[in-house]
């Protein structure tokens, strides 16, 4: 693995960790299919990446002409060759030779394309679009590094190429850099009251983004959501990554993917109650879904009263928020407490229960008449975490 290679796995894996991200899996006569491959949930990201001298010719056009073939043109014919692959395959082997990952459904499946091209000069173009067989986004070292820190939930990124492609088709754009189109995004979602049919971008748009109040705002707010990238990044060593089979899926493995699923901004709303129930010392909390979700969250602060019996109330809490949570089949339980050392430590809980039956409806009664559990629930919203 190159050191841009390397870069850029390692920046894929700490946005959207091992669950999705996949350095040089195999393909056809177990070569290297493509230099990372994000798979997640029908979402599949093929990623190219070459770095790129400039040759020393003396004519800039035949300098930025041979860049072009090998930097960009190469890795596009990589990404169409490996998607070709692809259509024909229900499983990859990663570069191990033995794991294999299950890929989605192909008729479900949504590919996306990225060439990444180091080594450019500043004043070459990138070239954004459909080559013949598929949109193709072309990124250079700034904006990769940009767009992965900026965008670091798999959600967030996986919107963001979508939103790109939809936008771009029969436009004309001139943009210097995908930075100042990642700014324009962030700015409007692209959503216009009109829908232009040529889009042109001065240089500097995301400096001066980044100097304005709503940047210096989402900064400022985002710090809350990092207790959730914790839990995240816990869950997925001590249940997933020890485990080391990616193949069986257990209910803590599906919590803990959901978990992960969050986009950066309801991270924020969650970690905003976290800490609330936890600086308020709450008994437990409930969390009903979120925009466009079908779960809610539950709750529960650990503390020396409900230490022992933490995962039987934890679990009867859960029951209890699928009965008030009607529009949400699936519960996630979070236990959280301190350890000796002072860090934060967690417990999952998971329930997916299209319909509650007569006997969880007894238990669910008896936990709240008779034990106290959520028997006038704290439900928390954002916004009242904001007052």
């Amino acid at each position: 693995m190159t050191p841009s290679e390397k870069f850029v796995s390692e920046l894929c894996e700490k946005s959207f960790l091992p669950f999705w991200s996949f350095p040089s899996p195999l393909g056809k006569k177990n070569k290297e299919l493509c230099d990372v491959l994000v798979v997640c949930e029908n979402s599949v990201i093929i990623i190219s990446i070459k770095d790129i001298k400039v040759s020393e010719h003396s004519d800039e056009n035949i300098q930025y002409e041979r860049w072009q073939k090998k930097a960009i043109q190469s890795s596009i014919d990589q990404i169409y060759g490996a998607e070709r692959f692809l259509k024909n395959v229900d499983e990859i082997t990663l570069r191990d030779r033995v794991t294999k990952i299950q890929l989605p459904p192909y008729s479900n499946r949504e590919i996306f394309r990225i060439a990444i091209a180091f080594g450019r000069k500043s004043e070459y173009p990138l070239e954004t679009g459909n080559f013949g067989n598929g949109f193709v986004h072309v990124f250079d070292e700034q904006s990769t590094f940009t767009v992965l820190s900026e965008l670091d939930t798999i959600t967030d990124f996986v919107n963001y190429l979508k939103a790109k492609e939809k936008f771009l088709v029969n436009k004309t754009i001139m943009v210097p850099r995908e930075v100042d189109f990642l700014a324009l995004y962030l700015r409007t979602s692209l959503e216009f009251d009109f829908e232009p049919d040529t889009v042109i971008l001065d240089g500097g748009m995301w400096e001066e983004y980044v100097k304005s109040p709503d940047y210096e705002y989402w900064q400022k707010e985002i710090p809350q959501s990092y207790i959730w990238d914790e839990i995240v990044s816990q869950l997925h060593t001590i249940h997933i990554k020890e485990k080391g089979d990616y193949a069986l899926i257990s209910d803590l493995e599906r919590a803990t993917r959901i978990i992960a699923l969050e986009p950066r901004i309801n991270r924020m709303e969650l970690g905003m109650c976290l800490i609330d129930a936890i600086e308020k010392e709450v008994r437990g909390r409930m969390i009903p879904p979120l925009k466009d979700s079908d779960h809610s969250y539950v709750v529960m602060p650990l503390n020396h009263k409900n230490w022992e019996n933490r995962d039987k109330e934890l679990q009867l809490r859960c029951l209890i928020a699928r009965k008030e949570n009607k529009s949400a089949p699936k519960v996630i339980g979070i236990s959280i407490g301190r350890s000796p050392e002072n860090e934060y430590i967690f417990d999952i809980a998971y329930f997916d229960i299209p319909e509650l039956n007569d006997k969880m409806l007894e238990s669910i009664a008896a936990a709240k008449q008779e034990l106290g559990y959520f028997k006038n629930p704290s439900i928390s919203r954002s916004k009242d975490m904001r007052k």
